[in-house]
C-alpha cells in the first residue's frame, strides 16, 4: 500500500499509495484508490480526520469552458454502461435543443468509444469560440517508467497459464497489465493467435509454479486459468 494510507469508513476500502506506480489507472485493485507516493502524501497530510469522502461512477463527464463544451469518457464498469450512456446522451439532447444548433454526433460518439479519459471539445457554444480551444500539451514520459514489471522472455521448456483469450487486442492487454501489477508480479503477455489476442502468463520454472499462479489468477482475479505444459507449445 506504499508508505501513506486513508482508511474510510466503509471497512476495506482505503485510499493509499502503491509502490507499483505504473499500476496507477489500472483496474488493478480489489475496490481501493490508488495514488502516486507523491500525491498521497500530500493528501494524506491536507485531509483532516473526519473529511468527507464521496465515491461516484460516473463514466461520462460533460463540462464547458469559455464557450466550448467538453466531453470526457471512461469505459464505463460492469453493469453501469448503458444508464450512464443513456443519461449522457439526455444532457446533451438538452444542450442542442436550448442552442438551437446541432451537435456533431459522429464526433460525440468517437470519443464515447475511444474513452481516452481527458476531456475533449465537442461543441462551440458560442460563434468563435472554437478558436479559443487550448492546443494540447504533449507529456514527455521516460524511456523506462519507475515500478514497472520486466516480462522474462519466452522459454520453450517452461510452464504457462493461458488466463484468457479475446477477441479485442486492448482487452487483452488490460487483462495482462493487471495481471502484472499483482503483488508479488505474475509475469503475463499478449499473444496474437488467428483473430483472437491470448493473455499468457509465465513462463514458470515446473508444474508447481504454474499452479500456484493459477490460483492466485483465481483467488485475486476470479481467473480460470488452463495451465499449459512444455510438451503442449
Amino acid at each position: 500500500m506504499g508508505e501513506y494510507a486513508l482508511y474510510l469508513s466503509k471497512s476495506g476500502y482505503l485510499i493509499h499509495g502503491t509502490n507499483k506506480p505504473a499500476s496507477i489507472g489500472l483496474k488493478a485493485t480489489n475496490g481501493c484508490m490508488r495514488l502516486y507516493p507523491e500525491n498521497i502524501k500530500v493528501l494524506y497530510n491536507d485531509t483532516p480526520v473526519n473529511t468527507p469522502v464521496v465515491i461516484v461512477n460516473q463514466p461520462y463527464l460533460i463540462g464547458q469552458r469559455n464557450g466550448v463544451l467538453y466531453l470526457e469518457a471512461h469505459t464505463p464498469l460492469e453493469d453501469s454502461g448503458a444508464l450512464e450512456l443513456e443519461k449522457m446522451y439526455a444532457k446533451l439532447s438538452t444542450i442542442e435543443k436550448k442552442t438551437g444548433r446541432t451537435l456533431d454526433w459522429n464526433k460525440i460518439k468517437e470519443v464515447q468509444t475511444e474513452a481516452r479519459g481527458i476531456p475533449v471539445p465537442i461543441f462551440e457554444l458560442r460563434q468563435g469560440s472554437e478558436n479559443k480551444v487550448p492546443k494540447p500539451i504533449e507529456a514527455e514520459h521516460p524511456d523506462k517508467l519507475y515500478g514497472r514489471p520486466e516480462i522474462p522472455e519466452l522459454k520453450l521448456d517452461a510452464w504457462y497459464v493461458l488466463a484468457a483469450d479475446v477477441r479485442n487486442e486492448i482487452d487483452a492487454q488490460r487483462i495482462a497489465a493487471i495481471i502484472n501489477h499483482q503483488g508479488p508480479p505474475i509475469p503475463a503477455r499478449v499473444l496474437a493467435k488467428n483473430n483472437d489476442y491470448r493473455v499468457i502468463a509465465g513462463p514458470f520454472t515446473d508444474i508447481s509454479e504454474a499452479r500456484d499462479a493459477a490460483k492466485r489468477l483465481k483467488i485475486d482475479l476470479e481467473i480460470d486459468g488452463i495451465l499449459i505444459d512444455p510438451a503442449r507449445k
